[in-house]
Parts: structure tokens; sequence; C-alpha cells
């Protein structure tokens, strides 16, 4: 069928442009999309660069990865779907998306959650495997680094974990003061404070946190990430981290013996183990379990609900001055 999806047909532009849907597959479902979601980290390198680093660069193409819609048709292979329900899965922006390979990759969305919400079920899905990857006991002082979408949800998923303070840490004061309304009891601005060591040493038991989450992508940060963990401490690295990493590997990982994992969503196993339980299906279903009991609040992340022909100011605006972005959603209905 004949749809409209956002386009790049060049480094730093992009468009509405026509599209064919294709066939439905036999384990496929067709959805009309509400809303989808744009991920800022992945999405704005990948416009501004032309791509994920080492990958050839290719226009025009698609982009996007977080989509919530109503489903209109489903293949003849999937079952406890059926047309009129409403999921959100892992579609491009788009106004009608084809989802397939079965629900590790979309889940129903329950009555008591927003569309708008939804929309973010990926988001949330690579925040608590973040907080998985970390395993963080209750009691342990976690840090989170970048306050964008996936660091907001990874400092409330730390919480709920037992973190015990979570110290939440962006430049940007619009950022923080919305990680303390979702209850960050530690919110710091490392450019307002003397020492960042000392500013997040006087919450901490041991000689550092116990965890750092360096959700903002930036490998200039990992240096100061390292510093703030403790002796024998984590740091995840949640966001993607695009380039190289100069530091002290000897006085600031070896010797103190420090952890850095790294917390890649799609490494999420499809399927359930004895020894690891924490499938991509049942990882999104406790995404919207956690939604919709109020636990994993995301309304008051979205700053932008766009027509799909802004595509090119959103972008540029994301791109160039994000003040008072967070959460930004492109409305196909």
């Amino acid at each position: 069928m004949k749809a409209r999806r956002l386009q790049i047909p060049g480094i730093r532009r992009m468009e509405v442009a026509p599209f064919e849907t294709g066939p439905l597959p036999d384990d496929g479902i067709l959805l009309e999309n509400e809303y989808t979601a744009v991920s800022v980290g992945t999405e704005i390198h990948g416009w501004t660069h032309g791509g994920e680093p080492g990958n050839p660069v290719r226009f025009p193409r698609a982009t996007g990865y977080c989509n919530v819609g109503t489903v209109m048709e489903v293949g003849k292979d999937v079952e406890g779907i059926r047309p009129g329900d409403r999921v959100a899965g892992q579609g491009n922006h788009a106004s009608h998306s084809i989802l397939y390979g079965g629900r590790a990759f979309y889940v129903k969305v329950p009555d008591s959650v927003s569309s708008r919400a939804a929309a973010f079920m990926v988001m949330g899905a690579i925040a608590i495997h973040g907080v998985r990857v970390a395993r963080i006991e209750l009691g342990e002082v976690v840090v989170v680094i970048g306050l964008g979408i996936v660091g907001q949800l990874a400092a409330t998923l730390a919480r709920l974990s037992g973190a015990l303070p979570v110290v939440a840490m962006d430049l940007d004061g619009f950022r923080l003061d919305i990680a303390r309304s979702r209850g960050a009891a530690i919110c710091i601005n490392p450019g307002d404070v003397d020492d960042i060591m000392d500013a997040v040493g006087q919450y901490c038991v041991e000689d550092g946190a116990n965890v750092v989450m360096e959700a903002t992508g930036k490998p200039a940060v990992y240096p100061t990430a390292v510093r703030l963990a403790c002796t024998a401490g984590r740091v995840v690295a949640l966001g993607s981290p695009r380039g190289t990493v100069d530091m002290d590997f000897l006085a600031d990982v070896h010797l103190r013996e420090v952890s850095i994992l790294g917390a890649h969503q799609p490494k999420t196993p499809e399927a359930d183990h004895i020894y690891y339980r924490w499938a991509k299906e049942r990882d999104r279903r406790l995404v919207m379990r956690l939604m919709g009991e109020g636990k994993l609040p995301v309304e008051d992340l979205i700053t932008h609900v766009a027509d799909p022909e802004q595509c090119q100011e959103i972008y540029t605006m994301l791109a160039d001055d994000p003040t008072d972005a967070l959460g930004v959603v492109f409305k196909w209905k």
C-alpha cells in the first residue's frame, strides 16, 4: 500500500516522501501509526554524519525505530494480535509500518498507557537493559550522566531497583529540573561545581559511586565517569559512544579494578533461558506494565509533538540548539 515516511536524502536533510509498504509477510502485522518517537542520539548522529561509524553512507534512507499504532492487518502465522489492537514496536517514522519477527519486536499497548508514552517503549527497553547490565543492588549509589530520554528512564529504573541515592548529572538545568521532579535525590550540574569528584563523593559510602551509567554517548565523558566510580565499581556504557576515548587506563581503571560494561540493547536475547530470563519481549512487556502502573512515567518527558512536515525544522533544532527539548514525537494521525 502507499504510505508516507521521513526520508534522509542527504546529510542534514530530511523530507516526507511516499513509499510502498510492500506485501505483508506471514509473521507480520500492518500498523497505521499514531506516533513515532525520535531517538535523539542515534538518529541525530546518523542525520549529521550520514550513518554509523564504519558503515557506508547511503541515500536516500529511512530513519527511526520507535512507533505505535493501530493494527490494520495480521499475517496468517501471527497469534495474539488482531486488527484494532494498539501495538508499539520498532518501526520507522512513517504513516504505516509492517512489523515482523515475532513479539520480541512489538507488544500490545495496555489501555492504561497512552499512545504518546507507548511510542517510547523501545527507549524504555534500552534503559532497562542498561540497569540489568549494571546489576544494581539495594543501597548502592548510582550516578546517571546525561539526562536525555534514556538517561531519565534509566534514573527512574535505577531508583526502582534499589539505588540509594540516584545522582543525576547534566549540563542542562532544564533536564536536571525534570530529573528532580521524577525523584532523583541529587541533581548536579558539573558546570556549577569546582570539583565534580567532591560534589558526588559526599553522597557516597565508599570512595565513589558503586555504579556510573554513562548516557550521553560522548567519548570525552568517559574519563570522568570512570573516576566517579568507587574502587571495584562499575561503569555502564548506556549511550552509544561514537569515537575514541583518551584516558589514564592504568591509574583510573586497572589499579582501581573498575569494570567498564557495554549495554547495547539489541544484544538482549530474543528468547529467554533458565539462566537469563530477561528476553526482549519480557523486558518490553515490563516497560509497558511499569508505564501503566505509573512507576515509569513518560508523558512529562515529552516536550515536542510535531507534524511530519516539520521534520527538517525538528532535526535541525535537535542537532544545533536542543535547549528545552527532550522527548520528541511525530503525530501521523
